[in-house]
């Protein structure tokens, strides 16, 4: 990227919450800044995904011995000096491993120096320098523009050798991500800074988070912790050696016991280390023998009791048969519900698992099933991480009913090759009863009591799409779908959803913005245009000029254009009961889906017809649960003249459906 390009960057452009600020009261200043800094730690979600990959890249050559070195130049440069600074004592990590390079040198850590960034040369030599093992090193670059030559020097070597590459920045697309030298792209996208171009605010914030969560996620992943305790701090000072006693004493009921004096003597005979001195405490052997126990164990506190210990907590016989499972696995989220016969419940989350989305990726998608239950079912076997093999034997024998629902199973045509393949990994038969994978949609019927004599069921779902099914009753088979209308996908109707409000919305912000700049409107821009501006998080440029067109199409992978627009949404449905234009929009897709979607399926000739006041309507989705949204929706059924037999709201039909199956 040219630097005539640099005005188009994210990080450069102009901020329109803050063109005033030089002129407002000082305590204003301060709340308009900290409400900026609230939208840091929303940037950094779309990229959990490459930081968790980014983490298991690392920790895997850090465990064998392997560097880290940040690179960098000006507020990036000393972002990662710091953190490579802080691993060392905070973890016992050697202080050979992490390395921080600024460009310009250790004397740019205090003062900027002039040119350094630019000196994409400069980059490769540092690299050269360091003597790089492409097996074992890493290399993180960072650079909020996305574009300094001295990073893209240092990732270009590094990518050449082989190294394990990463990029940090705040800007896309970018010259880094366009490069073809990272391994890891984590962009984070805070949007303008309050004061125009200054990264060292939202970015670097931005980046201090990433880094955080980087090098304090590969420490664990390397037996730096055990559970949320650092139990391989360094006791370099009197405040660190405190800290080692109360670690002890709170990990180990033998050291609870010992005064302080002889959590020194442990200490001091264990080498000041607290993994060592914990182990030592816990199986009463030697500190030689515990030493080798860990070094057997690759340092990893918890593998290093099982050497004394070594069941890996298998199942035990009291949870065989114990639980039911429901997953609803959706295109935002993946939820999984463990429920027991008391009634108990525990929740698991992972991402998205919409299989329209995911065609090309259906072994991601069966991870995440598995990782939201995995999530879900470790409050119920509290204790010590289980093992690879011990999960897969837990997955397969506590279960005595699982009813998985997928959205897009019925478009994708999976559901013969997904049901044996997930029937496996849950130990039950795929053609019991005991098993059920299914459309997450099929989830819903099954909220309805059975002491309401099963009647016919309407479900009506506004998400960032919208669909309406109908589902009758059959005595063997249960709640059975017998029509559908709507679900056609984003691109072509899905009436009434996120993204069909998201849509209107900027529509119609982007035709106010042609007239002001074809001369035919001169007013300022309302509350509602203002509120789509500041979601989209579009910059002003310097003429005055916002365009949305470029910043929506401009969207990378990880934050999906369909998620942007219909995350708009939101702003639209704050502002309906005050602007009219917001009201309008709202209530012209409610209608449609009202009156298309849904109507269709109370017409007498439409499959499995049933009087609406012989049939009950189940509300279901991110934007049922939206008050606004939903005073609309019931406004225009009241309108419409459907009178159904009652109107049910369900919020978390995972948790329905699960207690559910316990009951049977």
């Amino acid at each position: 990227m040219d630097l005539g390009n640099l005005a188009n960057l994210q990080t450069e452009g102009v901020n329109p919450r803050t063109v005033n600020i030089d002129r407002i009261s000082t305590l204003e200043m301060c709340t308009i800044i900290n409400a900026d800094d609230h939208r840091v730690s929303e940037s950094v979600t779309p990229c959990l995904p490459a930081i968790a990959g980014a983490i298991d890249g690392l920790a895997l050559r850090v465990r064998r011995g392997g560097r880290v070195i940040y690179v960098g130049a000006g507020t990036s440069g000393r972002l990662g000096v710091l953190d490579a600074s802080e691993i060392p004592p905070t973890f016992a990590a050697p202080r050979e491993q992490f390395i921080g390079l600024i460009a310009g040198g250790d004397a740019a850590i205090r003062q900027a120096q002039e040119g350094a960034e630019d000196d994409e040369h400069a980059g490769e030599e540092d690299m050269r320098n360091l003597d790089l093992n492409p097996e074992l090193d890493s290399i993180i670059g960072i650079a909020s523009s996305g574009r300094t030559p001295y990073v893209l020097g240092c990732l270009a070597f590094g990518k050449r050798l082989g190294c394990l590459t990463i990029g940090v920045v705040c800007a896309e697309p970018s010259a880094i991500g366009m490069s073809g030298n990272v391994d890891f792209l984590i962009a984070p996208l805070p949007g303008p800074e309050v004061v125009t171009g200054s990264t060292r605010l939202k970015a670097g914030t931005a980046t201090k988070l990433v880094l955080n969560m980087l090098s304090t996620g590969t420490m664990i992943r390397t037996g730096k912790t055990y559970g949320n305790m650092m139990v391989d701090l360094q006791a370099s000072n009197l405040k660190l050696k405190q800290r080692s006693k109360n670690i002890l004493k709170r990990l180990s009921s033998t050291c609870a016991v010992m005064a302080d004096s002889e959590l020194d003597e442990l200490l001091i005979e264990c080498e000041r280390s607290v993994k060592l001195a914990f182990l030592v405490a816990e199986t009463g052997k030697s500190v030689e023998t515990c030493k080798g126990d860990l070094q057997n164990a690759g340092e990893i506190l918890t593998k290093a009791l099982d050497v004394e210990v070594p069941d890996v907590r298998p199942v035990s016989n009291e949870l065989v048969r114990k639980f039911a499972l429901c997953i609803d696995g959706g295109g935002t989220k993946c939820a999984a519900v463990v429920a027991d016969a008391a009634g108990y419940t525990t929740r698991g989350y992972a991402g998205p698992c919409n299989l329209t989305d995911a065609i090309s990726n259906v072994d991601g998608v069966v991870s995440t099933l598995i990782e939201a239950t995995k999530n879900a079912l470790k409050q119920h076997i509290p204790g010590k991480e289980l093992t690879a093999s011990a999960w897969k034997g837990c997955l397969q024998t506590v279960f005595h009913s699982v009813w998985i629902g997928v959205a897009g199973l019925d478009r994708s045509g999976l559901k013969d090759s997904l049901a044996p393949q997930l029937s496996k990994i849950f130990g039950l038969n795929h053609t019991a009863a005991a098993f059920r994978l299914t459309s997450d949609v099929d989830l819903l019927p099954a909220t309805v009591s059975s002491k309401d004599n099963h009647p016919s069921v309407v479900v009506l779902i506004a998400g960032t799409g919208s669909v309406a099914m109908r589902y009758n009753w059959d005595q063997e088979k249960g709640y059975i779908r017998v029509a559908r209308s709507g679900g056609w996908g984003h691109i072509l109707g899905d009436e009434g959803g996120g993204y069909s409000i998201g849509r209107e919305a900027i529509q119609f912000t982007l035709d106010l913005l042609e007239e002001r700049t074809l001369g035919l409107q001169s007013h300022d821009l309302g509350e509602l245009e203002l509120a789509v501006i500041d979601k989209l998080g579009c910059p002003t440029e310097e003429d005055g000029s916002i365009d949305i067109l470029t910043e929506i199409l401009s969207t990378q992978e990880g934050r999906n254009i369909k998620t942007r627009i219909a995350g708009v949404a939101e702003a639209v449905l704050r502002l309906v009961r005050g602007n009219d234009a917001a009201k309008r929009i709202v209530q012209l897709q409610v209608s449609r889906l009202i009156n298309k979607t849904l109507v269709r399926l109370t017409d007498s000739r439409s499959n499995g017809f049933s009087t609406a006041d012989a049939s009950e309507l189940v509300l279901t989705g991110g934007l049922m649960k939206n008050s606004e949204y939903q005073e609309v929706l019931r406004g225009q059924l009241e309108q419409s003249g459907l009178q159904f037999r009652s109107i049910r709201l369900v919020e978390d039909v995972a948790e329905t459906v699960s207690k559910g199956l316990v009951l049977k």
